[in-house]
């Protein structure tokens, strides 16, 4: 079955979008095609990773907005992961909820 096929839910999403901030940060665009995930969702996502304090807003224009993970976004996903892990073998419990 194709990947793009299955239905993620929202945790998953929320978590791919977080491991993607874990490599710096990045627009939504960036975001939408590092995960697979339409801009408009991810867009969603965010508003909610920012309510929860787990992503911060760098910069917003009409034209771009740019991400980051805050510190606790960062100590939330790093008990999962080793630092010496390829960014595509990270992955975080889908019992972890965010």
């Amino acid at each position: 079955m194709n990947q793009r096929s299955i239905k993620r839910r929202f945790p998953e999403i929320r978590k791919e979008i977080m491991l993607s901030l874990s490599q710096g940060q990045k627009t939504v665009n960036k975001l939408a095609n590092d995960s697979g995930i339409n801009w408009k969702t991810v867009n969603n996502h965010l508003i909610y990773l920012m309510g929860s304090g787990l992503v911060n807003e760098v910069l917003s224009t009409p034209y771009v907005k740019i991400f980051e993970l805050t510190e606790n976004g960062r100590e939330t996903i790093n008990p999962f992961f080793s630092k010496n892990m390829r960014f595509e073998e990270r992955k975080i419990p889908i019992k972890m909820q965010l």
